[in-house]
């Protein structure tokens, strides 16, 4: 069930509310008063990279290989200091 934000004019307070898309709820939480009014929010969207057609196991492969280069760079600019570490 969808959670609804709830403001009530009598008493000032705002409370969530599970119910159906087609209900309405009529009363406040706190103060019992029928001067309520739902609260508009903001719609959340995920969002997710889509794959170039590639299988996933491809892209990993590919995304190690890319950071064992990058280490291997790494490891060549390193400077050595004079204990050895």
């Amino acid at each position: 069930m969808p959670r609804y934000a709830y403001k009530c004019d009598a008493c000032l307070e705002t409370f969530e509310v599970f119910h159906g898309m087609s209900e309405e709820h009529e009363v406040c939480g706190f103060c019992s008063s029928n001067n309520i009014y739902r609260v508009p929010q903001m719609v959340h969207f995920s969002t997710r990279e889509v794959s170039k057609g590639d299988k996933v196991g491809d892209e990993v492969k590919r995304a190690i290989e890319e950071n064992k280069a990058i280490l291997k760079d790494e490891k060549k600019k390193r400077v050595e200091y004079k204990d050895g570490n």
